[in-house]
Protein backbone atom coordinates (compact mmCIF):
# COMPACT_ATOMS: atom_id res chain seq x y z
CA UNK A 1 0.00 0.00 0.00
CA UNK A 2 0.94 3.40 -1.03
CA UNK A 3 1.47 5.95 2.20
CA UNK A 4 0.07 8.28 0.16
CA UNK A 5 -3.49 5.86 -0.12
CA UNK A 6 -6.55 7.45 0.31
CA UNK A 7 -8.59 5.63 3.85
CA UNK A 8 -12.27 5.97 3.88
CA UNK A 9 -14.09 5.49 7.16
CA UNK A 10 -17.22 3.99 5.73
CA UNK A 11 -18.85 3.00 2.36
CA UNK A 12 -20.87 6.48 1.89
CA UNK A 13 -17.32 8.39 2.51
CA UNK A 14 -15.73 6.54 -0.68
CA UNK A 15 -19.45 6.70 -2.82
CA UNK A 16 -19.32 10.82 -2.12
CA UNK A 17 -15.42 11.18 -2.85
CA UNK A 18 -16.36 8.86 -6.69
CA UNK A 19 -19.20 11.08 -6.85
CA UNK A 20 -17.26 13.73 -6.43
CA UNK A 21 -14.59 12.82 -8.61
CA UNK A 22 -16.81 11.92 -11.56
CA UNK A 23 -18.15 15.66 -11.50
CA UNK A 24 -14.62 17.29 -11.50
CA UNK A 25 -13.00 15.77 -14.30
CA UNK A 26 -13.40 14.11 -17.19
CA UNK A 27 -14.24 10.23 -16.84
CA UNK A 28 -13.97 7.92 -19.57
CA UNK A 29 -17.22 7.82 -20.00
CA UNK A 30 -17.91 11.34 -20.88
CA UNK A 31 -19.88 13.81 -18.48
CA UNK A 32 -22.74 11.85 -17.16
CA UNK A 33 -25.49 12.35 -15.34
CA UNK A 34 -25.61 10.53 -11.82
CA UNK A 35 -28.41 9.17 -9.31
CA UNK A 36 -27.94 7.46 -5.97
CA UNK A 37 -28.94 4.51 -4.36
CA UNK A 38 -31.31 3.00 -7.48
CA UNK A 39 -32.91 0.38 -5.40
CA UNK A 40 -34.84 -2.82 -7.70
CA UNK A 41 -35.80 -6.19 -6.61
CA UNK A 42 -32.86 -7.82 -6.66
CA UNK A 43 -30.59 -5.26 -4.85
CA UNK A 44 -29.82 -1.69 -4.34
CA UNK A 45 -27.20 0.12 -6.95
CA UNK A 46 -24.71 2.85 -5.02
CA UNK A 47 -24.50 5.47 -8.23
CA UNK A 48 -26.24 4.89 -11.47
CA UNK A 49 -24.64 7.05 -14.21
CA UNK A 50 -26.16 7.94 -17.81
CA UNK A 51 -23.52 9.15 -20.51
CA UNK A 52 -24.46 11.09 -23.55
CA UNK A 53 -25.00 8.35 -25.72
CA UNK A 54 -27.74 7.13 -23.48
CA UNK A 55 -25.79 4.07 -21.70
CA UNK A 56 -26.63 3.18 -18.14
CA UNK A 57 -23.73 2.31 -15.75
CA UNK A 58 -23.75 1.04 -12.73
CA UNK A 59 -21.12 1.31 -9.69
CA UNK A 60 -21.17 -1.12 -6.49
CA UNK A 61 -19.15 0.42 -3.96
CA UNK A 62 -17.31 -1.32 -0.84
CA UNK A 63 -14.18 -1.34 1.45
CA UNK A 64 -13.29 -4.09 1.27
CA UNK A 65 -15.63 -6.87 0.21
CA UNK A 66 -14.72 -6.33 -3.41
CA UNK A 67 -15.89 -10.22 -4.10
CA UNK A 68 -19.36 -9.02 -2.86
CA UNK A 69 -19.05 -5.80 -5.03
CA UNK A 70 -17.97 -8.56 -8.01
CA UNK A 71 -21.38 -10.25 -7.43
CA UNK A 72 -23.37 -7.12 -7.39
CA UNK A 73 -22.13 -5.29 -9.81
CA UNK A 74 -22.65 -8.33 -12.09
CA UNK A 75 -25.77 -8.07 -11.17
CA UNK A 76 -26.22 -5.02 -11.90
CA UNK A 77 -25.59 -5.82 -15.87
CA UNK A 78 -29.57 -6.54 -15.94
CA UNK A 79 -30.53 -3.35 -16.24
CA UNK A 80 -26.74 -1.67 -17.13
CA UNK A 81 -25.04 -1.18 -20.01
CA UNK A 82 -21.56 -0.69 -18.35
CA UNK A 83 -21.11 -2.29 -14.90
CA UNK A 84 -18.26 -1.23 -12.23
CA UNK A 85 -16.62 -2.17 -8.60
CA UNK A 86 -15.64 1.09 -7.25
CA UNK A 87 -13.22 -0.06 -3.65
CA UNK A 88 -10.39 2.33 -2.07
CA UNK A 89 -7.37 2.20 -4.37
CA UNK A 90 -5.67 -0.95 -1.68
CA UNK A 91 -8.69 -2.92 -2.39
CA UNK A 92 -7.98 -2.37 -6.12
CA UNK A 93 -4.99 -3.58 -6.26
CA UNK A 94 -5.92 -6.89 -4.24
CA UNK A 95 -8.87 -7.57 -5.95
CA UNK A 96 -6.80 -6.30 -9.60
CA UNK A 97 -4.88 -10.31 -8.58
CA UNK A 98 -8.43 -11.59 -9.69
CA UNK A 99 -9.12 -9.80 -12.70
CA UNK A 100 -9.98 -12.71 -14.62
CA UNK A 101 -13.27 -12.47 -11.96
CA UNK A 102 -14.11 -9.02 -13.45
CA UNK A 103 -13.38 -9.98 -17.81
CA UNK A 104 -15.74 -12.83 -17.26
CA UNK A 105 -18.62 -10.90 -15.93
CA UNK A 106 -17.73 -8.05 -18.05
CA UNK A 107 -17.66 -6.17 -15.06
CA UNK A 108 -15.13 -3.27 -14.71
CA UNK A 109 -12.98 -2.18 -11.57
CA UNK A 110 -12.34 1.29 -10.87
CA UNK A 111 -11.18 3.36 -7.87
CA UNK A 112 -9.46 6.82 -6.73
CA UNK A 113 -5.81 8.03 -6.15
CA UNK A 114 -5.12 11.03 -5.02
CA UNK A 115 -8.87 12.28 -5.88
CA UNK A 116 -8.93 11.02 -9.43
CA UNK A 117 -10.40 8.79 -11.33
CA UNK A 118 -8.48 5.41 -12.03
CA UNK A 119 -10.51 2.12 -14.38
CA UNK A 120 -8.00 -0.93 -13.38
CA UNK A 121 -10.50 -3.21 -15.63
CA UNK A 122 -13.00 -1.86 -18.04
CA UNK A 123 -16.04 -3.24 -18.27
CA UNK A 124 -17.59 -4.57 -21.46
CA UNK A 125 -20.66 -2.45 -22.93
CA UNK A 126 -23.36 -5.33 -23.26
CA UNK A 127 -26.99 -4.92 -23.73
CA UNK A 128 -29.11 -5.56 -20.71
CA UNK A 129 -31.63 -8.67 -20.24
CA UNK A 130 -33.94 -6.79 -18.36
CA UNK A 131 -34.87 -3.21 -20.73
CA UNK A 132 -37.48 -2.66 -18.94
CA UNK A 133 -35.48 -2.18 -15.78
CA UNK A 134 -33.17 -0.01 -17.87
CA UNK A 135 -36.01 2.30 -18.01
CA UNK A 136 -36.52 2.16 -14.35
CA UNK A 137 -32.92 3.48 -13.75
CA UNK A 138 -33.16 5.75 -16.12
CA UNK A 139 -36.61 7.30 -14.77
CA UNK A 140 -34.51 7.17 -11.55
CA UNK A 141 -31.55 9.37 -12.67
CA UNK A 142 -33.65 11.55 -14.84
CA UNK A 143 -35.74 11.86 -11.49
CA UNK A 144 -32.20 13.08 -9.37
CA UNK A 145 -31.23 15.61 -11.82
Amino acid sequence: MQASSQVYRSEQELVDAFCSALGAQNTPWGELTLAREFGYERGRTDVVGLDSGGNILAFEAKLTRWRDALQQAYRNTCFAHLSYVVVPEETAQRAARSCHEFQRRAVGLCYLSQGSLVVRVGAVRQDPIAPWLSRVALAHVCEER
